[in-house]
């Protein structure tokens, strides 16, 4: 038996008021600082694309060049590593972390075994292919640790069963862009004409002959520091072709999990 006074009415538990639920943002954990680390310069595209999309939150960047290429390392070293680098970003007081390297991601067992917050690059990239691809066949571009991981084949079981992914391990690329990238202005200038984009070109048409031969019509730049080359990969892929990389749905997953 129910007492309808005022004060216990609004008590009710069919009192539509009490019932409602609370605002989406309430849900929703505030977050102001995010970190990012990679192994070079690679990870600098990402965290430049979400400084531009969130300019309301700080962002810091870990460049991890002592270590580079990580792709040389042992898994067990890789992630004695990383777990200093997230250590460092959330010292510097960082509410989530980002790891924006497709090996350094490769090499641990799992995001979710970090005590904070610590999101990845491999699954927003896999689902930037799932919505590119017209005949589900995804070329993947990336280290050799990132490929004898099969880190990609694992996550697209759960993204798409119907990808069907072919890797191609590129060992020099990402050290020939962290050449480039780091290059100051005045050198930069010098590199930057006949001689980078042939260098490029080539080391391109030899990655990617294969996957094109495959029938590839989409294509995962399964390192960040490719993402520097989407324009020229595109080219090469030819017509009707597409790239595919983690910023969008990194991006969305932010918006999703986070208040920025």
């Amino acid at each position: 038996m129910y007492l309808f006074n005022k004060a216990r009415n609004n008590k009710h538990p069919l009192n539509t008021e009490q019932n409602k639920k609370p605002p989406l943002h309430k849900t929703k954990p505030l977050v102001k600082k995010i970190g990012l680390f990679d192994s070079g310069a690679g990870g600098y595209f990402i965290f430049s694309a979400l400084k531009k999309k969130f300019p309301k939150t700080e962002f810091i960047y870990f460049a991890d060049t002592k270590h580079f290429p990580y792709a040389e390392k042992s898994v067990s070293t890789l992630r004695q590593i990383i777990k200093k680098n997230l250590d460092y970003l959330f010292q510097q007081g960082s509410e989530v972390a980002i790891c924006a390297c497709n090996t350094a991601e490769s090499a641990l067992e799992a995001l979710s075994t970090y005590p904070l917050p610590v999101k990845g690059v491999i699954e927003a990239s896999l689902k930037q292919a799932s919505q590119n691809s017209l005949n589900q066949k995804v070329g993947l571009l990336a280290t050799k640790a990132t490929v004898k991981s099969n880190i990609f084949l694992k996550k697209a079981k759960y993204i798409n069963k119907n990808l069907n992914i072919y890797q191609q391990a590129c060992p020099r690329l990402a050290p020939f862009v962290q050449r480039y990238l780091v290059l100051s202005p005045n050198k930069k200038q010098n590199v930057l004409g006949t001689t980078f984009e042939k260098q490029r070109d080539k080391l391109l048409s030899f990655y990617l002959k294969p996957l094109i031969k495959k029938g590839v019509d989409t294509c995962i730049m399964g390192c960040t520091h490719y993402l520097y080359l989407q324009k020229a990969i595109e080219q090469h892929l030819g017509p009707n072709k597409k790239t595919a990389g983690p910023v969008d749905f990194l991006i969305q997953t932010l918006k999703k999990e986070y208040r920025l």
